[in-house]
């Protein structure tokens, strides 16, 4: 017991340390973002010269401002305005112009590996956007069997001099939009000599699998070009990773089963813990009674406790152990205050925390007004045990719900299912 209560203190000190660190590297966080925030965008204010707005560049979203306006019609209290600012904007002429350029440097941008737009083997990389132009792109397949609108190409079947392809593209500022052609040449897609090899053997199967259709079995090739062909039917993942995989989880449920567990525990030795603390209490004011000191009354209980359990006669009850520890520690020589103090925290709950305050107390203090506390202690402590097994007992009742509305279940089905075949 002594090492579980050791575990238990130690693992809330490790959740209380734990927890310090996030909310310390949080609050650094937060003042090294904002010093990154407040300097970041140099020392330049928003409003130049107390009346002029920089509009965001071309192909930028509008910015919205909220203004305070003093000086309105000799108001001494400033007016909220709302400005919308749009970004700048191309004439007409200058979106042209700029259009020409873009359809000049536009192959360089949707080419990806391809060499050329006469020689598209490979998907093309329709942008949608350039933004340092301000110019947005939309895609148009002139040729859709060829070359799809996303730039996919179907290039099955193509004979090796190319199909000739066409794309639309439209280009816009947001005022001038024109749509331009590009033409595209699509060619059949390069292939490796072992993609070949496969192709071949696959048109091959397809071939030899309708010669043998009227077979009970069918016998894949063996050879091709002279080389030995093998066969396998891929089942998953390999066994090592598969093993591997099964023991990873194996030990995470191992952990949580073992962290599930800790907690059952902790919380039946806590309700068993607060069930007896009544009885505990009976005692000590029988044995306090007798004219015992608090030291022979503890040690009474504790050695009728021991010598029960040795017997047979009760099962282990962890408040017990707790006072066989502390009665250990007293012949130990281990002082009074300390064994009282010690008891109280391992135990970890309040009713033993007050009783070793009121055992201290009356140790320093004389124990003439013991007995009677201990009176007034024992009788809460009999409400809050039936309290608890009131509740104890209301949860039992809710948990044989559950099986019962399994077997509900169950007849429902019994009753709707052969209901339902009849109808159908």
């Amino acid at each position: 017991m002594k090492k579980w209560s050791g575990r238990r203190e130690g693992f809330w000190k490790r959740e209380t340390m734990s927890r310090w660190k996030k909310q310390l590297a949080c609050a650094a966080a937060g003042l090294f973002l904002g010093i990154l925030a407040q300097y970041s965008g140099g020392f330049d204010p928003v409003l130049k010269d107390g009346y002029i707005l920089n509009r965001n560049p071309l192909g930028q979203e509008e910015e919205t401002y909220l203004l305070e306006v003093r000086g309105l019609a000799d108001s001494r209290e400033p007016e909220r305005l709302e400005l919308i600012l749009e970004a700048e904007q191309y004439t007409e002429k200058e979106a042209e112009a700029v259009y020409e350029q873009v359809i000049g440097e536009l192959p360089g941008y949707i080419l990806g590996d391809n060499p050329s737009l006469e020689e598209v083997r490979l998907p093309l990389k329709l942008i949608s956007e350039l933004p340092e132009y301000g110019v947005d792109l939309s895609w148009r397949s002139g040729s859709p069997d060829l070359l799809g609108s996303d730039g996919q190409i179907h290039g099955e079947g193509v004979p090796e001099q190319g199909e000739q392809a066409v794309l639309f593209v439209r280009l816009t500022d947001g005022n001038w939009p024109r749509e331009y052609e590009i033409p595209v040449r699509i060619k059949p897609p390069l292939m490796t000599p072992v993609q070949r090899a496969a192709k071949d053997l696959e048109e091959q199967i397809k071939e030899m699998e309708q010669d043998s259709r009227y077979e009970s079995a069918f016998s894949l090739p063996q050879f091709q070009e002279g080389n030995r062909l093998s066969y396998d039917i891929p089942g998953g993942l390999p066994p090592i990773l598969s093993l591997t995989a099964l023991g990873l989880a194996g030990a995470f449920l191992i952990t949580l089963k073992e962290t599930v567990d800790l907690k059952k525990q902790e919380e039946r030795r806590r309700q068993q813990m607060l069930l007896d603390y009544s009885e505990v209490l009976s005692r000590l004011i029988i044995f306090l009674g007798a004219g015992m000191s608090i030291r022979s009354a503890w040690e009474r209980i504790a050695v009728d406790y021991r010598r029960s359990v040795e017997h047979g006669v009760h099962q282990k009850r962890y408040i017990y152990e707790e006072m066989v520890l502390t009665e250990s520690q007293l012949k130990s020589g281990v002082s009074e205050s300390q064994a009282f103090y010690e008891f109280g925290s391992r135990c970890g709950l309040q009713p033993y925390m007050k009783l070793a305050a009121l055992l201290e107390q009356s140790r320093k203090n004389g124990a003439r007004s013991l007995r009677e506390r201990l009176r007034l202690e024992m009788a809460d402590a009999f409400e809050q045990r039936k309290h608890q097994a009131r509740r104890l007992g209301e949860e039992a009742g809710t948990r044989l719900l559950i099986p019962l509305f399994l077997l509900l279940a169950v007849v429902m089905v019994m009753i709707a299912v052969p209901a339902w075949l009849a109808f159908g």
